[in-house]
């Protein structure tokens, strides 16, 4: 009995020192399962409420068209007339928004930063051609200056387009949301983590997508269940890569599926790949529910976004590849198509003799 105890009691010891080894391991499984039971209660809809929301006219979610986002950002050239011609080309590619940017420079960057040389070549020459190093000299030669924003936005309306505006500080949302009445509000990737931007779009009943470019899954979970929480049923997930541009073997797009899965609202892309075809169709396969491409009219127009954007023609494209994804896709059911009624009665035998075609067919009937 006295060596039976003695076993039993260094078993016990081996099983506490292995436990006190595995602690670590316990915990971080027991936050990811709390995680997955916290995101499971937080609220169980149905798919149809859950996963879609009205922009305007225009329906995001998973019984909806894919929504097209036509992202003009720099590529006005602050140029009134540059960008009344990306409106009006945005819609005639088919685009369903025109995306353009709202920011007052000392809202967005430090003064005096210098972008730094050596990341990238061809930015750092086109850089030197427009002579603006600074960050705040970059941003301001993106944003949209503020007197447009109202006849362009007439424009969009007269054209069938929704316009939409990325604000990049809280000056400019309030403008957009008060002043402008824009009907969605897209937060940039960089502001994933900026709090009081968030919390004032989601004071607002404005639909809000969110970008997650350079994102890790906590600090999307952290925005989505914190500041955003009260505007989940409006809010789509941008997933985006945030490289310009992307290379498609970084595009990741089974993120898409799995940010949908997990946060059961509607996931879209924002494609900063060269790609026109490819990258779009699949993303739009995988369950993206929203597509945003860069645009430009000109290519001769050299801006920050000019060679990752797509001209007219090659937009159109995209936009009719995209198009054609649900009837590709099918409805899912495995039966014949009435395309292979006739080749379906010609090519199977008849039990008679073995033989082709079946009796129907030998008899002049093929319906």
């Amino acid at each position: 009995m006295h060596g039976r105890s003695c076993r039993a009691h260094r078993r016990d010891g081996r099983g506490r020192r292995q436990r006190r080894r595995d602690g670590v391991v316990h915990a971080i499984v027991g936050r990811r399962r709390g995680w997955d039971r916290f995101l499971r209660d937080r609220r169980v809809l149905p798919l149809e409420e859950v996963m879609s929301f009205q922009v305007g006219s225009k329906t995001v979610g998973a019984s909806a068209r894919v929504c097209i986002v036509a992202e003009a950002s720099a590529n006005h050239h602050r140029d009134l007339p540059t960008a009344e011609r990306l409106v009006i080309e945005a819609a005639r590619a088919g685009a369903d928004c025109v995306k353009f940017q709202t920011a007052l420079p000392d809202e967005i960057a430090a003064e005096g930063v210098e972008i730094p040389r050596g990341h990238d070549t061809l930015h750092d020459a086109w850089l030197d051609r427009l002579g603006k190093r600074t960050l705040r000299g970059l941003l301001a030669s993106a944003g949209l200056p503020r007197p447009w924003h109202r006849p362009l936005k007439a424009l969009a309306e007269r054209e069938g387009i929704e316009f939409l505006s990325t604000p990049f500080g809280l000056d400019s949302a309030r403008f957009l949301v008060e002043e402008i009445g824009i009907r969605a509000l897209k937060v940039a990737s960089g502001d994933l983590t900026f709090t009081p931007l968030l919390e004032y779009a989601a004071g607002t009943t404005l639909p809000i997508f969110l970008s997650t470019g350079g994102a890790t899954l906590h600090e999307v979970i952290g925005a989505v269940n914190g500041p955003l929480r009260q505007a989940d049923l409006r809010l789509a997930i941008m997933h985006c890569v945030s490289s310009y541009p992307c290379d498609p073997a970084d595009a990741n797009l089974r993120a898409i599926p799995a940010l949908r899965q997990r946060f059961g609202m509607p996931v879209g892309w924002s494609d900063h790949t060269l790609s026109i075809e490819a990258v779009p169709v699949m993303a739009v396969m995988l369950g993206a529910t929203v597509l945003e491409k860069h645009f430009c009219v000109d290519d001769d127009l050299e801006t920050a976004d000019t060679r990752h954007s797509l001209a007219p023609d090659a937009f159109a494209r995209m936009v009719a590849a995209v198009r054609a994804v649900p009837a590709i896709l099918g409805d899912g059911k495995k039966h014949p198509r009435p395309s292979e009624m006739h080749d379906r009665l010609w090519a199977r035998r008849d039990p008679s003799d073995w033989l082709r075609p079946v009796k129907e067919a030998r008899e002049g009937r093929w319906e």
